[in-house]
């Protein structure tokens, strides 16, 4: 997704995300244009992932990305992991705004945590002729996987979560996430092939 670049920076200087973190309290906005632009994409195909609610998703991102500029001066600096930061983030906003939503106030409306294929990984499906048919077995294997599998293996692979950013993001138990994520793994070792299995978890 390009959400229309609102924080331009110009910049392509990698930093470190302590070194970023801290400038971005300071009040430099060239750190804050960085974080947005390193992370709205995937934070936008999460939240989609999540709740499948276009709109709800930009309205919660615009918020979160508005929220921290106003209110850095009050957050903490001991931020390690900035998309883990920002994931745990929107998760729990994503979840105030469905959870005030009448249409989705039966859990089930809302979880079922869609796993919808996009460039990069669309891109690496092998071979041209094959690649819809690819996609429809990763489809096919991921959808025997519960919400909250679906969710852990998407975290911990997808955006290169440890297994314990996942358990807090999702209030789990670090042993949990293992079980999960395991079984998860055990699942689509029977629905598809190897090479599908490593390409899915080589995001």
């Amino acid at each position: 997704m390009n959400t229309g670049k609102a924080f331009q920076s110009g910049l392509h200087v990698v930093a470190s995300h302590s070194s970023l973190w801290g400038r971005f309290l300071q009040g430099d906005r060239h750190a804050f244009a960085e974080i947005y632009d390193a992370h709205i994409d995937d934070l936008f195909h999460y939240g989609m992932h999540f709740c499948q609610d276009n709109e709800r998703v930009k309205d919660c991102l615009q918020d979160l990305f508005q929220d921290l500029w106003i209110t850095r001066d009050h957050l903490t600096a001991n931020i390690q992991n900035i998309r883990y930061y920002l994931i745990s983030s929107l998760r729990r906003r994503l979840l105030r705004s469905l959870r005030k939503d009448r249409r989705y106030q039966h859990r089930e409306s809302w979880e079922a945590f869609e796993f919808e294929f996009t460039s990069p990984l669309e891109s690496q499906l092998i071979l041209e002729e094959t690649a819809e048919e690819q996609k429809r077995l990763l489809q096919q294997a991921l959808s025997s996987l519960s919400r909250r599998q679906r969710e852990a293996i998407y975290l911990r692979f997808f955006q290169n979560l440890s297994y314990t950013e996942v358990a807090e993001i999702m209030s789990m138990q670090v042993d949990s996430v293992y079980n999960t994520i395991s079984k998860a793994i055990s699942i689509l070792k029977k629905n598809i092939s190897l090479p599908l299995l490593l390409l899915l978890l080589s995001k």
